[in-house]
């Protein structure tokens, strides 16, 4: 099978097609043919060599966790699907590719006449926004939400989750991002340069911001008694406020937060538009991820069959 990965680091043009053989079907996973995968910053940082010391990886690496497919063959032990299913995955790695073997605790079925280009961002983001959301934190009804960063792609499912859950939301985004902002529900918005002037104090502030900039400014909202949370590393505080730098958890599960989303979907609570759509072939991944480095307007980017 063909797959789009890399032989060194590097900018978007050391993609290459790659043939590899056909993933292994252990008992628990499933074989997909891929239909589309979602770009994550974490492709691109992978990319360039960034985690070549965290996360020491074998040449060809290929990239992906975002996929959607349809199941060619399920393990011995695999009972709730079966061949013909139409699936969303999160994957460790090696979405980008004609076909790609997960759990079957790491797949869930697509909703009928669900277009695909619309489910197929949704794993990453959403399933880091559930796991923030209502794992971790256990986001109460009531409870007041600042996200900074609400445009972006956790951001979003951050705001969007909250509000399902009966929370009182503030989103802060760049002025471009207003309207868009607003549309995905959110009880109050800001713009990022008129945070620092606002008045306004939420139970939990959580920095949503690639790269986790204007942190300080994201601690003086916070609230008496309220947490303040950061996808990156959080500065130290002298006030007392009880902090939090998000990561993923080994107790995290995969199934229960792509159930929830996908119900959220099927009620109409819950949206990730695409940002741009690009080929099923080295050209596309290679143009998909010079878009990637730029500022481009909210959604995922996706390359489709």
């Amino acid at each position: 099978m063909q797959s789009f990965g890399f032989n060194h680091f590097g900018d978007a043009t050391v993609f290459e097609t790659i043939e590899q053989p056909t993933p292994t079907l252990s008992p628990i996973r499933v074989l997909l043919d891929v239909a589309g995968f979602a770009l994550n910053p974490y492709d691109a940082a992978l990319r360039r060599g960034e985690h070549a010391v965290d996360r020491p990886l074998a040449f060809p690496i290929v990239p992906g966790t975002d996929v959607i497919g349809t199941i060619r063959a399920v393990g011995e032990q695999v009972t709730d699907y079966e061949v013909g299913d139409l699936v969303v995955g999160h994957s460790n790695l090696g979405a980008y590719a004609e076909q790609v073997a997960l759990s079957h605790n790491k797949i869930a079925k697509v909703p009928a006449n669900t277009p695909l280009s619309a489910l197929v961002g949704l794993p990453s983001v959403g399933i880091t926004a559930y796991n923030l959301l209502l794992v971790k934190l256990q986001l109460q009804t009531g409870q007041s939400l600042l996200v900074e960063g609400a445009a972006g792609g956790v951001g979003s499912m951050l705001v969007q989750i909250a509000k399902a859950q009966g929370a009182y939301v503030t989103g802060v985004a760049s002025a471009t991002n207003a309207e868009y902002v607003q549309q995905l529900g959110v009880d109050q918005f800001i713009s990022t340069t008129d945070l620092a002037a606002s008045n306004v104090h939420a139970d939990i502030v959580i920095n949503a911001v690639s790269g986790g900039r204007d942190q300080a400014q994201g601690l003086a909202h916070v609230a008496e008694n309220g947490r303040y949370v950061s996808l990156n590393a959080v500065p130290p505080t002298s006030d007392n406020i009880e902090t939090l730098a998000f990561q993923p958890e080994k107790g995290f599960r995969d199934r229960p937060a792509l159930t929830y989303l996908l119900e959220l979907y099927t009620h109409q609570q819950l949206q990730l538009p695409v940002a741009a759509k690009f080929t099923f072939d080295v050209a596309g991944v290679r143009a998909a991820h010079q878009l990637l480095e730029q500022h481009h307007q909210p959604g995922k980017i996706i390359v489709m069959k």
